[in-house]
């Protein structure tokens, strides 16, 4: 815990936040994703995001969604959204569900008995989902992506699968890591600015538990791992969009930026609630300032690294090259 009691307050790349959590299974992994966050307090004009996380309550829930509410989508990851006015709900029979309302900057979380996803997954979709809806709006958009940096070039990459080996290889040809599974993302002085997300990486192959490890079976921490492999905040110059699956051979294309807001639009890690009122020119500022490439990743983990360094020196889309190959 990061306190005495349930109540966590914390400072997330400038926005501050409240966070009161009374399911104490989701402590230690809240702590792992949250407590480098942590503040004792912030002055009075501040006023926070609030977050509260609750066991399933049915007498409490069951009139929590209106019927008013109008369903918007399944997202990929089997989530329903509704939408009613302000407030915006995700419903997730695997956890629980969340409401989320954008005029008081606050959410709540119910958690049922027996999540059928891991604990670490339902922090992030009880806690990090909801927060980062709310967090946009004040400037800062925490996206599930990850981002690496190496003699100052940063790139961001989308990819909708685990790659630990490859940040295990990153890692050892010196990158150092921003975010392993959450970047945040916040506009300074007209570019965009890649900030570090403390978080877990699900493992290549679920190795026997050790005694004395910290980590969750079937996630790794690879800053805990390697302690001088991350970096606290990078400018992005490229964006990686990694396709679903993997081929015997990897290659990257690179897009112009009518491509790439086209590509970032329908590839974007995260749902945006709320984004024709509140606007959300991250990914728009991402498609215009920054090279932006479709990836195919193949099963030789160490052809990332020749990618990025295609990605560092490539010319600029539409130059005349097509395709390059790892």
């Amino acid at each position: 815990m990061i306190s005495g009691d349930s109540r966590r307050k914390l400072a997330v790349h400038g926005p501050v936040v409240q966070l009161d959590c009374t399911v104490p299974a989701l402590d230690e992994s809240i702590d792992a994703l949250l407590s480098k966050f942590a503040v004792p307090s912030w002055p009075d004009h501040f006023l926070p995001t609030a977050g509260i996380i609750h066991s399933y309550d049915e007498s409490e829930v069951v009139n929590r969604l209106p019927e008013t509410a109008r369903h918007l989508t399944r997202t990929t990851d089997m989530m329903d959204l509704y939408e009613d006015g302000e407030r915006y709900w995700v419903v997730d029979d695997r956890w629980g569900m969340a409401e989320m309302d954008f005029a008081q900057s606050q959410w709540r979380s119910w958690i049922v008995p027996e999540p059928k996803v891991d604990i670490f997954r339902v922090a992030e979709l009880a806690v990090i989902w909801p927060m980062a809806q709310l967090l946009r709006p004040r400037g800062v958009s925490l996206l599930p992506a990850i981002s690496a940096v190496r003699d100052g070039f940063a790139v961001l990459i989308i990819c909708p699968f685990g790659v630990e080996p490859e940040l295990t290889a990153l890692i050892s040809n010196g990158y150092k890591i921003i975010g392993q599974r959450w970047t945040a993302v916040r506009e300074e002085d007209g570019r965009l600015a890649l900030l570090h997300i403390p978080g877990r990486v699900e493992r290549a192959t679920t190795p026997r538990l050790r005694f004395g490890s910290q980590d969750q079976e079937g996630w790794l921490d690879l800053s805990r791992q390697h302690p001088a492999s991350w970096q606290n905040h990078a400018f992005c110059d490229a964006v990686l969009v990694v396709e679903p699956g993997r081929r015997a051979k990897a290659h990257l294309r690179p897009t112009d930026s009518a491509d790439a807001l086209e590509l970032l639009t329908r590839e974007w890690p995260i749902a945006e609630l709320d984004r024709a009122r509140r606007g959300s020119h991250v990914l728009g500022n991402l498609a215009e300032s920054c090279p932006c490439f479709e990836v195919q990743l193949s099963r030789n983990t160490k052809d990332l690294l020749s990618l990025l360094n295609a990605v560092r020196y490539a010319e600029p889309a539409g130059t005349g090259h097509s395709a390059m190959a790892a």
